[in-house]
């Protein structure tokens, strides 16, 4: 249901604290309605409906019922089909007390089997009635709460720990057993939103059930440990660390896996961090996890890396890149150096191959592998690529203009330009602009651009895969 009052206002259900309960009597007789107002309106706020179909009205005026008194036998709509019909509503977990003057077995039996809470016969008892009432409206409040704490704690789509109870409970695993050692497992599937974009959200989410399901059976053999879904296609596993244990793990895994649907490759990588402190936050130690499951993408038969302190200083000094690269491309810190190309006939040097540094102003010059695997990575490289061919065509025009008559230079493209719509528009629009002959600038694949990982194509043998041990 939805509830408009303020949290500060309402307890369970919408109800505001300081005021009485709402009840929903549906009764088609006047005076029938009358005779249970007058019994609880002392402690209950009393609305009505002369059918079900009229009930249905109400509830959608009111957020706030806390408990509904059907009558089984009226017109337009009976109690047998409001019961029906409140399976697949809005107010599924409403409590419902069924009243009746039909006292037979079977008819108690069918509104319960058709979800009522309780039920109650006619003519009315009121200590009865209001015991029933009262009951029903506490175990909703139970139910209530229990809804909403499992909501807090689990995962709604695959039933595990969510992010913060998994936090807490692995808090809480490492105080027990303090002299144990544990490893902290990520996985996560690469490339996921592609997949789940061929197949479908619903096939999507069946697959990540999946994912859950092969978790807990991994988990069934270990004690102690907890596990959880993370979020989206990540999950979690911290149990005692035994490196042939996670070793074999991770293959059982990652056959499975591979096996759920042979149309697609699909590929884990999994990041392990040996916890040495148990004291240390668990948020930190996922980070961590994660760093490691980072340096399996991309790498041929790699699936499972541990995490070293290394990885963390690699971390800083990349975020340190990304922060800089756009002032180092607004002032031109970028430089272009020329590699003397050779006529292999003649063997003597014909053109060059212009090549990036970076002449950082307080740590001098940097290698191009420092900072161009993380501009591929975050698509900057695509206005590197860009700023070298405009410098190169600068060159090529300071030469002529000087009365040279200049080879060709070859410049780079990188894998992200080879998806670039407007990439011949854009070479062709700066040799128009430096009135530079088009055979004089010569287009250079990188070799990230050309190189194909094999994971793509062959599914190579899981105990053949590179393994980084601790």
């Amino acid at each position: 249901m939805t509830h408009t009052l303020p949290a500060a206002e309402r307890g369970p259900r919408g109800v505001k604290s300081m005021d009485k309960p709402k009840i929903l009597v549906v009764e088609d007789q006047a005076i029938n309605r009358q005779i249970l107002r007058q019994i609880l309106g002392t402690e209950y706020e009393v609305v009505e409906a002369e059918n079900g179909a009229a009930a249905f009205e109400v509830l959608a005026r009111s957020s706030d019922v806390s408990a509904v008194l059907l009558d089984l036998v009226m017109p337009v709509m009976d109690g047998y089909t409001f019961l029906e019909k409140r399976k697949t509503s809005p107010y599924a977990s409403l409590p419902v007390i069924a009243v009746t003057g039909e006292k037979d077995d079977d008819t108690e039996q069918k509104v319960l089997q058709l979800g009522a809470w309780d039920f109650a016969s006619k003519p009315y008892r009121t200590d009865v009635l209001l015991l029933r009432l009262k009951n029903a409206i506490i175990r909703s409040q139970f139910y209530l709460l229990s809804e909403m704490r499992y909501a807090y704690e689990y995962d709604a789509l695959t039933g595990l720990y969510n992010r913060a109870k998994f936090f807490m409970e692995t808090q809480a695993l490492l105080e027990k057993h303090g002299q144990r050692r544990f490893a902290l497992v990520r996985f996560d599937i690469d490339h996921f939103h592609l997949l789940n974009s061929f197949w479908g959200e619903e096939e999507g989410d069946r697959f990540l059930c999946f994912l859950a399901a092969q978790l807990r059976d991994t988990a069934a053999g270990l004690s102690p440990c907890t596990y959880a879904r993370i979020s989206a296609d990540t999950f979690c596993l911290c149990e005692p660390f035994d490196e042939s244990l996670i070793a074999g793990q991770v293959d059982r895994l990652c056959a499975r896996i591979a096996d759920y649907n042979r149309n697609y490759l699909i590929e884990p990588s999994f990041g392990i961090y040996v916890i040495d402190d148990p004291t240390e936050k668990i948020q930190t130690m996922y980070e961590l996890a994660t760093l490691a499951a980072k340096e399996c993408k991309g790498r041929y038969m790699s699936y499972l890396c541990y995490y070293k302190p290394e990885m963390s200083k690699k971390i800083a000094q990349e975020q340190q890149i990304i922060n800089e690269m756009q002032q180092a491309l607004d002032t031109e810190q970028f430089q272009v150096y020329l590699q003397p190309k050779y006529n292999l006939r003649t063997e003597q040097p014909y053109g060059a191959e212009a090549l990036i540094r970076w002449l950082h102003p307080e740590r001098g010059l940097l290698s191009p592998g420092l900072f161009i695997p993380i501009f591929e990575r975050n698509g900057f490289i695509g206005k590197v690529d860009y700023y070298m061919w405009e410098k190169v065509c600068q060159i090529l025009r300071r030469w002529i203009d000087a009365g040279m008559d200049p080879a060709p230079i070859s410049v780079n493209v990188s894998r992200v330009n080879m998806y670039n719509p407007h990439l011949v528009s854009q070479i062709c629009g700066l040799t128009d602009k430096y009135g530079i002959p088009p055979r004089l600038l010569n287009l250079e694949l990188t070799e990230s651009a050309t190189w194909t990982t094999p994971r793509r194509w062959a599914r190579p043998s899981w105990r053949c895969r590179r393994r980084d041990s601790p």
